[in-house]
């Protein structure tokens, strides 16, 4: 018996500082009581009810009305419409609006993964790791399989591309099926690993542990463990480590005037 939402996420949510202060205690409140049973138990029992019914739904176009709420509300509607249908929910799961899933009975879920609005997931399976985040606008495509492992991230507006198909006299959207050469693959996101925004990451390659693609990479080739993949117009960029002199770059500009 695991609900949804226990008492370790509400004390997780306590301890963020950027909540107002009467909100964190709300949270803490609520943490306490979930380590009851007289408690849980009936939430356990209203939460299999209320999947149930979200099922088999007799009312046409809920899944639309269920994706598409907002707050806690809609994280938690969500959390109990999916949680029957994905091959492994773990529970503590923030899933946010307009998400699509094309094959959530082939996706596994580990805890403390959230999932950020218009994230479109459609690979054939995909498994995703403790305290995994996927930001707003990633794309997931069709086909292949995606393993993003423990605490990996992926950043705003990524495209993740498992199956492709090999560059031929017959080969595009419009060709047949059958007449086309599909291949594919496995991208795997190993542990500590993240990917920054806009980045694309071809199928058939593993980020390495505590790995970093920058943003805007064109990832084609395997990145080791620990090491940053980063594009060439920025490799002999200085950054700055410390609070800059304004004072100095603005005569610095003046004399080369």
């Amino acid at each position: 018996m695991k609900l949804n939402f226990d008492a370790r996420f509400f004390n997780f949510l306590s301890e963020i500082e950027s909540f107002p202060k009467t909100q964190r205690k709300a949270f803490k409140a609520i943490s306490w009581l979930l380590r009851w049973k007289i408690v849980t138990i009936p939430l356990f029992a209203i939460e299999c009810i209320l999947a149930a019914i979200l099922w088999r739904p007799p009312i046409p176009f809920i899944h639309l009305i269920v994706k598409s709420m907002t707050g806690f509300a809609g994280y938690y509607i969500r959390a109990c419409y999916y949680c029957t249908r994905a091959k492994k929910w773990s529970g503590n799961i923030i899933i946010d609006e307009d998400v699509i899933f094309e094959n959530i009975g082939e996706y596994e879920f580990d805890e403390f993964i959230q999932i950020d609005k218009r994230v479109i997931i459609g690979c054939e399976s995909m498994s995703i790791g403790k305290g995994v985040h996927i930001a707003m606008g990633t794309i997931i495509g069709k086909g292949g399989r995606v393993v993003l492992k423990d605490f990996s991230g992926i950043s705003y507006g990524c495209i993740l591309i498992p199956c492709s198909e090999k560059i031929s006299h017959r080969c595009g959207p419009m060709i047949p099926y059958k007449e086309r050469e599909i291949v594919k693959g496995c991208i795997i996101l190993e542990k500590n690993s993240i990917i920054f925004s806009g980045s694309i990451i071809f199928h058939n390659m593993v980020i390495g542990e505590g790995a970093i693609v920058s943003a805007g990479m064109v990832v084609s080739k395997h990145v080791k463990d620990w090491k940053i993949a980063f594009m060439d117009c920025v490799k002999d960029r200085k950054i700055i480590a410390e609070t800059p002199n304004y004072e100095q770059i603005q005569s610095n500009r003046r004399d080369r005037k």
